[in-house]
């Protein structure tokens, strides 16, 4: 029987891809209903989905959406909203899948991990690069201890110049700005790597010769480990091509991925890695077929939800990720 699924919040960029996985799988996920707060939104999603979604609704009220029978909820509204959906969600006793980031502080967070945990529900994050081939292949290197001691994390994921004015439009009530939006994938997979940081320094910048000065387009993060470094490198001005990158350095090998594409960038049927071990003369370059992004998340919700697996990424981890970036974006 398929997972029946409800979406709280329809606004995010990543909604449309998470839609788009659960109808392309209807043996597996279900969408009951949806709601969003606000007439245009769901006018726009209306017009998009309606002849996706077999049976397509739109509930007025989270409360009645709710009361649907449902397995989970899925979150994907605005940032500042999303935290309070899943509270709500939460209380009906329902599972949840949070898009990132995790709200606009720490405490609102810290509530909802504390109300899942005391009522053993599932809260997991949705980040949108956990899946993807050449990040698995990163992965499972570092589980199989193959890179030795991870010293060194390098990850740049710019957003492109041409989106300027609508990210200024839709992030520009955040402190933390473009850096906010996209280095959370990022810290995510360091504190994957290398643990617990220990202290972050942060350079968050209005470089731009127009535009709100006070809005962050150009941001460069270290992070500091007990045994490495992360710099976590986001802008809004990029012109260059296939520069969404990742370098992972250890004492026992490396891995670089050169072009991480993403769910709104034209991406490859293969996903490049490469990849060396100590004593390697030269790097290897492996091609994993590229995978369908965002249905490793819904799946892993599935798996988790039916208890056939343990979490990849355990809600500890999130806390700690979500920490991690307010305190990278000057927002905690």
């Amino acid at each position: 029987m398929p997972l029946r699924l409800a979406m709280l919040g329809l606004w995010h960029t990543h909604a449309d891809g998470m839609v788009r996985q659960v109808c392309a799988h209807p043996g597996e996920f279900q969408l009951v209903g949806f709601h969003d707060p606000c007439p245009e939104v769901v006018a726009r999603r209306s017009a998009q989905w309606s002849s996706l979604v077999p049976g397509f609704r739109v509930f007025d009220t989270v409360a009645e959406l709710l009361r649907q029978p449902l397995d989970g909820v899925l979150v994907e509204g605005r940032v500042h909203l999303n935290v309070g959906f899943a509270r709500q969600a939460l209380e009906r006793g329902l599972p949840v899948l949070l898009e990132k980031p995790a709200g606009i502080n720490l405490a609102d967070f810290e509530a909802v991990a504390e109300l899942a945990d005391a009522r053993g529900l599932r809260l997991q994050m949705a980040y949108l690069f956990r899946y993807m081939s050449a990040v698995q292949e990163l992965l499972a290197r570092h589980r199989r201890g193959e890179l030795g001691q991870v010293y060194l994390f390098r990850g740049r994921l710019p957003k492109d110049l041409a989106l300027y004015d609508p990210l200024v439009e839709e992030l520009g009530e955040y402190r933390g700005g473009v850096f906010f939006e996209m280095a959370g994938h990022l810290v995510d997979l360091a504190i994957a790597l290398a643990g617990r940081p220990v202290a972050v320094t942060t350079h968050l910048r209005h470089h731009h010769s127009r535009g709100p000065s006070d809005y962050i387009d150009n941001g460069l993060a270290v992070i500091e480990f007990e045994r490495a470094l992360a710099e976590i490198d986001i802008t809004g001005l990029e012109v260059a091509p296939v520069s969404r990158r990742i370098e992972v350095f250890g004492t026992g090998g490396a891995v670089v991925i050169p072009h991480l594409g993403s769910g709104h960038l034209v991406n490859g049927a293969v996903q490049p890695v490469e990849v060396c071990r100590a004593g390697d003369t030269e790097w290897t370059t492996l091609t994993p077929l590229a995978a369908t992004l965002q249905v490793g998340d819904l799946r892993e919700f599935a798996a988790v939800l039916s208890g056939k697996k343990a979490p990849d990424f355990p809600l500890d981890h999130d806390l700690l990720v979500h920490e991690t970036l307010l305190r990278a974006s000057g927002m905690l």
